[in-house]
């Protein structure tokens, strides 16, 4: 079963980045998001990553910002949930790469996350194409 993913950030952005996803990919399933509102304390977001985490043996959240609330509220309940692998630096290019890949290995999928997410970063003036 392929692993789920939490989107998590800041007001609209995860619904943004998931909106444009399916866009060009079309409808996914396994793909959830939760957004930080500036009424929310760190427990009640982190109570709705774990409920859109469900029972999933292996759930993959990427966050928006590295040491923003989102992403530290995720990181306190994972070290409680080792279920649940946590990256930073959430775009576009790095959510299209995760969901064409089907692997059920969370560990593996994160892996993937973080390259696509670095090699979605391109200086136009150094590209060759």
């Amino acid at each position: 079963m392929p692993v789920p993913i939490i989107l998590a950030g800041h007001g609209r952005l995860p619904s943004g980045v998931g909106e444009a996803a399916e866009m060009i990919l079309g409808p996914q399933s396994r793909l959830k998001v939760c957004e930080l509102s500036p009424r929310d304390s760190p427990e009640e977001f982190g109570a709705r990553v774990l409920a859109l985490a469900g029972d999933a043996p292996g759930v993959l959240v990427l966050a928006d910002l590295h040491g923003g609330s989102p992403f530290n509220a995720v990181r306190t309940l994972a070290a409680g949930h080792p279920r649940l692998q946590l990256v930073s630096g959430l775009n576009l290019p790095m959510l299209l790469e995760v969901l064409l890949h089907t692997t059920d290995d969370v560990t593996e999928l994160a892996g993937v996350a973080r390259a696509a997410g670095r090699d979605g970063v391109v200086d136009v003036l150094e590209s060759t194409w």
